[in-house]
């Protein structure tokens, strides 16, 4: 059961990300009387967590590593 739940969260977490950044895009699209500074800083932190979440949404790379440790570990020396 806590498997399951951890990967839910591992799952949702980009999409909240995403879903934050998109927020924060279309307000800054839509605010009427912002100035071109913090038009520019409002686009670019909507990107800086669209990108976040595009980074948490990649697979894990160290996926060997995690096999080595379901396996126990288990090394073999050549001599």
């Amino acid at each position: 059961m806590k498997t399951n739940q951890a990967e839910l969260i591992r799952a949702l977490t980009p999409c909240f990300l995403a879903g934050i950044g998109g927020a924060i895009g279309l307000a800054v699209i839509f605010s009427p009387g912002l100035n071109e500074t913090r038009s520019t800083a409002g686009l670019g932190l909507a990107g800086t967590a669209i990108a976040g979440a595009a980074g948490l949404a990649q697979p894990n790379r160290n996926s060997s590593s995690e096999e080595e440790q379901k396996s126990g570990n288990l090394m073999k020396v050549q001599e």
